[in-house]
């Protein structure tokens, strides 16, 4: 595995809240006999540039201006990939990790609530054609926490 050097430095994300975030999303997905989604370093940083450009001004978007579409993104980072997927979202929470947590899988559950024909971010979540993940949750100077889900088969 290479690393990979980026001039943009995105927002951490705490290994703790990542991990239980992806618990909570392959829980899901194990209740409907779905394979777990693997964690992806390259796609997580992904993520991480993509929040770091939504709270920095651009607000909740798949692409913001001057940013590549999520393919170009993902394949910047070195992902290799086939099909890909993103969600996006945020919501208030406290500064504790668990309060992060909460936040982030709240998002994660109203997305696991829609139905057809309103139901992309289900659809990714539960997709059988994606089996890795890239998670970025990070909590900004007002107290809002932000995620992004980016997903490839």
């Amino acid at each position: 595995m290479t690393t990979k050097v980026s001039t943009q430095s995105p927002p951490s994300t705490d290994e703790q809240i990542v991990e239980e975030v992806l618990a909570h999303i392959n829980a899901a997905r194990k209740a409907e006999g779905l394979a777990a989604l693997q964690l992806d370093d390259d796609l997580s940083r992904a993520s991480a540039l993509h929040n770091k450009l939504m709270i920095n001004g651009c607000g909740l978007s798949h692409q913001c201006s001057g940013e590549g579409d999520i393919g170009k993104r993902f394949s910047a980072q070195g992902v290799r990939w086939s099909s890909a997927g993103e969600n996006i979202g945020f919501g208030s929470s406290g500064s504790s990790a668990a309060a992060m947590i909460k936040a982030a899988n709240g998002l994660t559950d109203s997305m696991l609530a829609e139905t057809p024909p309103n139901d992309g971010h289900r659809k990714n979540l539960l997709s059988k054609g994606f089996t890795r993940i890239g998670l970025s949750i990070v909590r900004d100077s007002k107290g809002v926490t932000w995620m992004t889900q980016d997903f490839v088969g």
